[in-house]
């Protein structure tokens, strides 16, 4: 066999080049050859978070659990307010007291939770037809219809049947119905509000039972960092001081057949007296040191792991730990503020459209109809101090008069927005028709004249018309105009 020669280096190294991706690669340095010691990191299939194992997070780490609860509790605390303009006190009472009949925010916080921790659950709504199965019409609700919400984590449902390939389908790619695991009962998709966790790739959720995952799934490490540190911390302190006693011949005295229980015997009552006493009898041939470790720094690190779970839960440390900011005119109050925005956020694109849903449910079955302006906002969830509330409504109330002055806006206007966003509590519809007939403009016959912000007729100055709505512009009402120079 004929010996395989190279002209030159540049070839010899193109023989021995093996490039082992499509980055930047070195062949004399080995950078992203197979020398390279990185090339072979690879991300690997996770391991999946089993059923028994999140609940035993759950419940065996206090971190775990608020990581779960935090996020819900905060999307429902402050709750909503309902808003329809044909509402009476009769109708408005019935919707809350409705509200708290069927628990409809401890039920929407139970599946928010149950959500998270399991990478989904259901809403059951029940009502007077009792067929499951059938798709329920909303619009075919009647007064009473209503009867329960059940709330159920996804391993006590599976989806049944095939997936809805419908694309004109607002449930298109789900499952048509349900099936409950306790009573094979069947349950279409119109008759539950699903509500989802971590959001998963299509064939990682086609795989995981058509489920989403767990949000304690993607920080599993850096959950058990942070409580192994700790735990690691903790066990530190039975050994913060370690007694060393040096004995001549030890060796020989536990090669002997009771060499064990004599030493035993020998330092329990040397370890007696040094309590006792606070001194310690050794032989002429042993020695005694003491040996301490040193809990320097470690609370830096123990901090550094905070962070990187407080990250990876994109929840603030002043939140998820309680702790206070650090760092010169700190308050956190920045990083809770972005993180209740991130909590709105929500808010709005998953949870409004479940409770739209359950709404339209409610309503109709403790009204007997619809009313076409039914609305609902979700109350803020950063709260204002006395202080900072008194200056918004100063700054509301001059504002209101600027434009009150200026004739834009009206006294009814102003007393709704005040009645609306609850101002005044005790104000109530009467009070607005109140001001209503109030702020209408009177002539001398005490009849209704020009609205405010009329323009005066062309070709003269307004006369008594300008006089009468400049006086219902300062807000109230005005005085018959007087002649000449008086």
């Amino acid at each position: 066999m004929t010996k395989r020669k190279v002209k030159t280096a540049d070839a010899a190294l193109a023989m021995t080049r093996q490039p082992v991706g499509d980055g930047l690669e070195n062949v004399v340095a080995g950078l992203g050859t197979d020398r390279d010691k990185r090339s072979y990191s690879v991300w690997a299939d996770p391991r999946i978070l089993t059923r028994q194992e999140l609940e035993n997070m759950y419940r065996g780490s206090w971190l775990a659990k608020k990581i779960v609860n935090i996020p819900a509790d905060d999307m429902t605390r402050e709750w909503l307010h309902v808003m329809f303009d044909d509402d009476s006190e009769e109708s408005q009472f019935a919707i809350e007291q409705a509200e708290k009949r069927f628990a409809l925010k401890r039920k929407v916080n139970e599946a928010l939770r149950w959500s998270r921790l399991y990478g989904g659950a259901l809403i059951i709504i029940g009502t007077k037809d009792k067929d499951l199965a059938k798709p329920l019409d909303v619009k075919n609700i009647r007064k009473g219809d209503l009867r329960y919400l059940h709330v159920v984590d996804r391993w006590r449902v599976s989806g049944a049947a095939a997936l809805n390939r419908d694309l004109e389908s607002p449930n298109f790619g789900m499952p048509d119905s349900y099936v409950i695991a306790e009573s094979t009962v069947l349950v279409h998709h119109t008759r539950v509000l699903r509500f989802n966790g971590e959001k998963l790739p299509y064939f990682a959720w086609l795989r995981n039972a058509m489920w989403d995952d767990s949000v304690l799934q993607h920080i599993m490490d850096s959950l058990m960092n942070c409580d192994t540190t700790t735990q690691a911390i903790a066990t530190m302190m039975f050994e913060s001081n370690v007694d060393v006693v040096k004995s001549e011949g030890l060796a020989d005295v536990l090669a002997r057949k009771d060499g064990e229980a004599v030493l035993t015997k020998r330092f329990q009552v040397a370890a007696l007296l040094k309590s006792f006493n606070r001194m310690l009898l050794l032989d002429g041939t042993e020695s005694y040191e003491k040996k301490q470790n040193s809990f320097a720094n470690l609370d830096k690190v123990i901090q550094q792991f905070m962070i990187d779970v407080s990250g990876a839960a994109d929840i603030p440390m002043t939140r998820l730990f309680g702790t206070s900011a650090t760092g010169m005119n700190a308050t956190g109050d920045n990083d809770v503020r972005n993180y209740y925005d991130m909590v709105s956020a929500k808010q709005e694109s998953e949870l409004r459209p479940q409770l739209e849903y359950l709404y339209e449910v409610l309503v109709r079955s403790e009204l007997g109809h619809m009313p076409e302006d039914f609305r609902f906002d979700f109350n803020p969830l950063w709260q204002l101090s006395e202080t900072e509330q008194a200056t918004v409504e100063k700054t509301r109330a001059e504002r209101d008069q600027v434009y009150l002055n200026a004739g834009v806006v009206t006294e009814a206007m102003v007393a709704r927005e005040l009645k609306e966003r609850g101002t005044y509590r005790n104000m109530t519809d009467e009070d607005i028709e109140l001001v209503e007939e109030l702020s209408k403009p009177m002539d001398e016959n005490g009849e209704v004249g020009k609205t405010p912000g009329a323009k005066p007729p062309e070709g003269g100055e307004g006369g008594d018309d300008d006089e009468q709505v400049a006086g219902v512009a300062q807000g109230g009402k005005t005085a018959p105009a007087t002649s000449g120079g008086e």
